[in-house]
């Protein structure tokens, strides 16, 4: 269900390429799915950084395994440490 729900949100996104706000815990979710990512502090919340995902679109759930994104991955739980 997950990954029929991420294809249809790119698929939605590729055709209105409209401004979606998208809250996740899932740091996949973030990379697939977003241009920008808010990692957030701890309490009280607060924008700890802004990253900018530097992978082309269209994008498909091949990419998870690629080095871009496991390299993107990597740098946001290190911000998410801090």
């Amino acid at each position: 269900t997950r990954l029929t729900m991420q294809e249809l949100l790119l698929a939605v996104w590729q055709k209105l390429r409209t401004t979606v706000v998208f809250v996740t815990h899932d740091i996949d979710d973030a990379i697939l799915l977003a241009d920008t990512i808010y990692v957030m502090s701890a309490r009280p919340g607060r924008i700890a950084t802004r990253i900018t995902v530097p992978i082309e679109r269209p994008r498909s759930l091949d990419l998870i395994t690629g080095e871009a994104f496991n390299g993107l991955k990597r740098e946001i739980l290190k911000q998410m440490r801090h």
